[in-house]
């Protein structure tokens, strides 16, 4: 008998462990199709590589039926007393019969003071991802830059209506290339090193303001393991942007702007505008428009393996793109997705690029 209040005491404490953690995720399903214009000059590649443009797809015509997102993050939360508690986050990202992918992860203490972060992950895309992107689908790596994963560590505390946050960033590689590996650029590596090899690191300082109807950020980043011989023309130097959005009720209106500066000293200048309409309880309608500008970029190697020299303008360019999307909401948790996109990846393009998704998304 005692054996069993025993056993009974040890099931009940490790019930109430696991009853801290919640378990969430989401599943989403469809259909795509692509036409990419293939780069072909060294120009052009530079191009894609430096500020995005393929949209993650291969050159050519291409549809078919697959797995947008399959997505599982196991959260828990242990209250430390006094006000203070921390808050652990860990997603397994890219499910597939072919294996799984490491996603975002974070562990976070919350004290009366602020909150201190350290997490892995990768940042959504500042201008169609974040607060000025209300409409439409992404344009990161069509027409602004490919996101990619971060090491990093944050500290953010309120002031009133505005959040301040301040992090050190260190990223997974020298390029979009180590984007989809699940990691980031991992314990110990990272901090030191040219930046062709282990990327280059960032200090952020962000100011967000929310109140009521508006939501507003600024943010500026300065990167170290820069190199002015012989790459300078892509590495960064520093990135100051802003975004906004407004709810009027029957529509909400986004905007941003951002600009990068690269060690030579050329900037790459992004904007974005943005709209949302709830048409009814159901269906949403968003559109975007976005544009960016390279200018100023000097001669020089823009690629140290294989070495890559171009003329002085030679990256200068305008590019523009816009998408559509209507989602439907069947019912809280389950929802139809159609979006459209269509963008220039690099000056002199065959093409115009263009991307169509019909998806069926279940979050749990």
């Amino acid at each position: 008998m005692k054996k069993s209040l025993i056993a009974l005491a040890a099931l009940a404490a490790t019930a109430s462990t696991y009853a801290q953690v919640t378990i969430t995720g989401n599943y989403t399903y469809g259909y795509k199709q692509t036409s990419i214009a293939a780069a072909t000059t060294n120009a052009q590649n530079i191009t894609q590589s430096l500020a995005g443009g393929s949209g993650g797809s291969v050159a050519g015509d291409s549809a078919g039926l697959g797995i947008d997102t399959s997505l599982v993050t196991f959260s828990a939360k242990e209250d430390l007393g006094g006000g203070m508690s921390v808050a652990a986050e860990m997603s397994i990202d890219g499910l597939n019969r072919g294996g799984i992918s490491g996603g975002d992860s974070s562990l976070k203490l919350t004290t009366g003071v602020g909150r201190l972060t350290l997490q892995t992950y990768k940042p959504v895309d500042y201008l169609s991802g974040g607060i000025s992107g209300v409409g439409g689908a992404g344009l990161d790596n069509k027409v602004f830059p490919a996101r990619s994963l971060k090491d990093a560590v944050g500290f953010d505390t309120k002031l009133g209506p505005v959040f301040i946050g301040f992090a050190h960033l260190e990223q997974a590689s020298g390029s979009a290339a180590g984007a989809g590996t699940g990691v980031g650029a991992g314990l110990g590596v990272g901090g030191q090193g040219n930046a062709t090899t282990v990327g280059q690191r960032a200090n952020s300082l962000s100011a967000t303001y929310v109140g009521g109807a508006l939501i507003a950020n600024i943010n500026y980043l300065v990167y170290d393991n820069r190199s002015d011989a012989p790459i300078a023309n892509v590495n960064y130097k520093d990135v100051l942007r802003t975004a906004a959005s407004y709810n009027f009720g029957a529509f909400k209106l986004g905007a941003g702007f951002s600009q990068l500066t690269v060690n030579s000293g050329a900037t790459i200048t992004d904007g974005l505008v943005s709209v949302s309409v709830p048409v009814s309880g159901a269906l949403t309608l968003g559109a975007n428009f976005g544009t960016e500008t390279a200018n100023g970029f000097t001669a020089g190697v823009y690629s140290a393996t294989p070495v890559i020299q171009l003329p002085a303008g030679a990256v200068d360019q305008t590019r523009t793109g816009y998408s559509i999307a209507a989602t439907y909401a069947l019912t809280k948790r389950t929802s139809l997705i159609a979006n459209h996109v269509n963008w220039q990846a690099f000056n002199g393009a065959s093409q115009r690029n263009n991307e169509t998704n019909l998806l069926v998304s279940h979050s749990f």
